[in-house]
């Protein structure tokens, strides 16, 4: 909000319901906001421990002791029952060919697209800066502030104004 307030732009704000665009990253978090927020984050908790316990073939309490938050080694995922093992290229295809895979399958290596979508491409960034009065800095900036981290996989949150 300082820096909205050193460019001069003002935020209006017309919604349904106060918890209606909550939280907002123009405003600081009201208590309600931070309770709405923390039931979702706790359901969202709730749900994936119990993926895990089931999938995993855990109970409750065993995969509720390790959900902490810690991360875990390869070796650590499979002495908790985490992962079956650990392997690269060669123990995957050996892997898939025990589940009627053929192990001669052409392997095919993804690379994400260097842009990271249309929305944060260098192209799009040269764009909007242009259109802000912004010097050209090639769109890598996007990248700088870590906006490309916004395509994460997993449950995300997405705040739309």
């Amino acid at each position: 909000t300082g820096l909205m307030d050193k460019l001069g732009i003002k935020l209006e704000e017309v919604k349904s319901s106060p918890l209606k665009a909550s939280p907002s990253p123009f405003k600081p978090t009201n208590d309600d906001e931070r309770t709405m927020v923390r039931k979702l984050i706790l359901d969202s908790y709730d749900w994936f421990v119990g993926i895990v316990a089931e999938r995993r073939k855990m109970t409750k309490p065993e995969a509720l002791a390790l959900a902490d938050g810690s991360i875990f080694t390869g070796r650590q995922a499979v002495a908790n029952k985490l992962v079956d093992a650990v392997g690269g290229e060669t123990e995957a295809i050996d892997w898939l060919a025990t589940k009627g895979v053929d192990a001669k399958l052409k392997v095919v290596e993804w690379k994400d697209a260097e842009s990271g979508g249309f929305l944060f491409s260098k192209a799009m960034a040269r764009t909007i800066g242009s259109a802000l009065g912004l010097p050209d800095y090639g769109g890598d900036i996007i990248h700088e502030l870590g906006a490309d981290r916004l395509f994460l996989d997993g449950l995300v949150s997405v705040w739309h104004p």
